[in-house]
Order: C-alpha cells, then sequence, then structure tokens
C-alpha cells in the first residue's frame, strides 16, 4: 500500500447534526415552513450533495436560484456554528501520524466546495495541519461530483498512483460504492447519522478507524 485517501469531510470530523441545524436556520431564513428533523435528515444525507437534497425535498418546486440562495444561507449559518465545536473522530489522528512515519501518500478527496474546506480546516486547526495531505480536491476538480467516481480517478492521476496501492476510508455506503466503482479497496467509517446496510452493520467499527485499516497497515 502507498497511500491513504480519506474520502468525505465526515471521516475527519462529525458535521451532520450542525450541518442539519444549518439547513433549518436557512429555510426559517426564507420563509420556508421546512424542518428536517434527525430522522429525515438521516434519510436525505445518504445521497451526497447539498443543493440535491433541497432539490429533492422540494419536489423540484423551488427555482436553480431559490435552491442556490438557500444552500448559501445555509453555509453562512454552518460558518458561523463551526468554531470551536469541530474535533477529529476517534483514531484518525493516530492514523494520519502512522501513514505519514510509514512514508504513505495522504489524500483528502472530497467534492465539497473549497468555502467548506477552509471551515474545516479552520474549525479543527489547532488539531490537524492539513499541509499533512498530499492532495486535497474540491468541486471544482470535476465535472461530475459524488456519487460519480470521477474524482477518485483524477487523484490517482494526481498523485500518480495505481489502484492496488491504495485505500480509501469512507463514511457513507454510497460514498463507498462511489470508490469501489473507482476500482478502489475502501473501508467503511461510517458518522453517528449514517445509514448503515443490515448486511454490514456488525462488520462496522463505527469509532476505531485504525483497527479498521490495521490488517492494511501491516502490509506497508
Amino acid at each position: 500500500m502507498e497511500a491513504i485517501l480519506f474520502g468525505s469531510i465526515g471521516t475527519l470530523v462529525e458535521t451532520s447534526e450542525l450541518q442539519r441545524q444549518s439547513f433549518n436556520l436557512a429555510f426559517k431564513e426564507v420563509g420556508l415552513d421546512w424542518y428536517w428533523n434527525t430522522a429525515t435528515y438521516c434519510k436525505l444525507i445518504t445521497e451526497p450533495g447539498g443543493m440535491k437534497r433541497i432539490k429533492n425535498y422540494g419536489e423540484n418546486n423551488l427555482s436553480e436560484p431559490e435552491i442556490k440562495n438557500i444552500h448559501a444561507l445555509k453555509e453562512k449559518h454552518f460558518a458561523e456554528l463551526v468554531p470551536e465545536k469541530l474535533y477529529l473522530r476517534p483514531t484518525v489522528k493516530e492514523v494520519l501520524n502512522y501513514s505519514k512515519d510509514a512514508g504513505l501518500k495522504l489524500g483528502f478527496i472530497t467534492t465539497t466546495s473549497q468555502n467548506n474546506i477552509d471551515l474545516i480546516k479552520t474549525g479543527i486547526s489547532k488539531q490537524l495541519d492539513f499541509d499533512v495531505f498530499d492532495l486535497v480536491t474540491t468541486v471544482n476538480d470535476v465535472i461530475k461530483p459524488k456519487p460519480d467516481p470521477e474524482v477518485y480517478t483524477y487523484a490517482l492521476k494526481a498523485l500518480k498512483m495505481s489502484s492496488e496501492n491504495v485505500i480509501v476510508v469512507e463514511d457513507t455506503p454510497v460514498n463507498q460504492r462511489c470508490a469501489s466503482n473507482a476500482g478502489l479497496k475502501c473501508v467503511l467509517f461510517p458518522g453517528e447519522y449514517a445509514e448503515i446496510p443490515p448486511e454490514n452493520r456488525y462488520n462496522t467499527l463505527t469509532y476505531n478507524l485504525i483497527d479498521k485499516l490495521e490488517p492494511e497497515l501491516q502490509h506497508v
């Protein structure tokens, strides 16, 4: 193995509850009577993409400018909620440190916005220096965002790696399939709000990533 690719913001930090609150504040600000409770949000995040969720939930009754405005307001509220409330998920730092000591490449392979990346960087700056990553991607690097596997194809080319020498860490089953569709082995490290398939439930260590990766790390 030559590289570990962290595939989503949720593989590093838990943000789902802050994101949910931010959406609800945005809905209130524009006068929508929508409210996404925890159960609703858990179902919505089975598919990536904030604007897509707004569009689908509104059953295509909102215009594109309205959707973009709601999403921009959501990001504004998220930025206000993030400071002092983000923490690295358990054992993530240990995996990052081990990888660097072993000479592995590290990637943070997302299709979120640069604004969201900057928020996360700021929110966990005391815990993690983002320079640890050899490659950080955003939605600007691809034509088709996740769940399309394009971003992983891009990452392999950018890092000059072959798929058999890379392992991915993803936080939801749909993103795990995205990596698999790019021909990559992927460990599922689900977040608190991730919906886990029944057949995977008892084979998933939610909070201990380093144990989950241990069989791979032994071959470094």
